[in-house]
């Protein structure tokens, strides 16, 4: 029997109960599969809706309209992707026609601290320049991704047998990119090949992911190689570590391949929504492993030199 995708309910963590019982089964979850959904968050169901109301109404918009807010040069993480313009299984050097997808990314919000204007942080902070059906919900939505993030790497924290707040002086002053992404409805067949989006890692240190109801199709391999269905409910968030946590934790934590495959054959046609926040640290957080192989693992990297090394190895150098 194939293990499922756990789900935990935050509820009593976030009230200040023990966290012990919940940490150490995301430790157990972390090593086996990288991936877990809860519940019990805290984030308003009105937030998460009127986030994915405000993008499908920009979705919507002409393409000449939606490619006006296209990145800036040198701002790949932030603005408007196109449709097929992209595919994920790239970033693991496989071969394969692009995704069905497209996606608005936004950066940090509060960008006054002098820390985010140096030349340095020039490479990871942005102000965001979003169309104003979803300036304001995304800007909540993102707060909240925010809280979140920290709550959960408390809980990592705890799973590591580290002090809960020691990740804390670590994402402070994170350069986290919240992406919401459209899969339009697939009136023709894709290419041989072709999918929503292709196997690939995350980079970073967490993903929080929303689907929009009827969103199914994201899968996650296991070791042994065989697909499992993650679960679409619209109570729950998907979180799963990045290469970068992987790398924290020694090996300890595996960051796993996953995909949004198509709708089965003969399905009527229906677009799939979903909103990912990915929690990147400092981009001067020192990343050393703590845990599994610790003292033979990988060398210490900052954040920020970690994720534009991953960037050039896709961009070949």
């Amino acid at each position: 029997m194939l293990p499922d995708v756990p789900v935990f309910d935050l509820t009593r963590f976030r009230a200040g109960d023990s966290a012990a019982a919940t940490a150490a089964a995301i430790d157990a979850a972390n090593r086996t599969v990288g991936f877990f959904a809860i519940a019990g968050h805290g984030v308003p169901t009105a937030a998460l809706d009127a986030a994915f109301e405000a993008s499908a109404r920009f979705f919507a918009r002409t393409p000449d309209e939606k490619a006006a807010f296209a990145p800036a040069p040198g701002a790949r993480h932030h603005g408007y992707h196109r449709p097929a313009g992209s595919g994920l299984a790239a970033k693991e050097g496989v071969e394969q026609p692009p995704d069905l997808r497209e996606y608005f990314m936004a950066g940090r919000f509060d960008l006054d601290d002098p820390y985010f204007h140096t030349a340095e942080a020039r490479a990871f902070h942005r102000s965001n320049r979003l169309p104003s059906e979803l300036a304001v919900p995304v800007a909540r939505y993102y707060a909240h991704m925010e809280r979140l993030g920290a709550e959960l790497m408390r809980l990592f924290a705890s799973a590591l047998a580290l002090a809960p707040d020691w990740f804390g002086d670590k994402i402070d002053r994170h350069f986290s990119i919240l992406s919401t992404i459209h899969y339009p409805a697939q009136i023709s067949p894709p290419l041989p090949g072709q999918v929503r989006a292709g196997a690939h890692t995350d980079y970073g240190a967490l993903t929080i992911l929303a689907q929009a109801p009827g969103g199914d199709g994201l899968q996650v391999r296991l070791r042994d190689g065989t697909w499992i269905d993650v679960p679409c409910r619209p109570e729950l968030f998907v979180v799963n570590i990045g290469d970068m946590m992987e790398r924290w934790t020694g090996g300890r934590w595996v960051s796993n391949l996953h995909r949004v495959a198509n709708p089965p054959p003969g399905a009527p046609p229906r677009a799939r929504q979903s909103i990912a926040y990915f929690l990147h640290p400092n981009h001067d957080a020192l990343v050393v492993p703590v845990a599994g192989d610790a003292q033979g693992g990988a060398a210490p990297i900052r954040a920020g030199d970690y994720m534009l090394d991953k960037e050039r190895a896709i961009d070949g150098g």
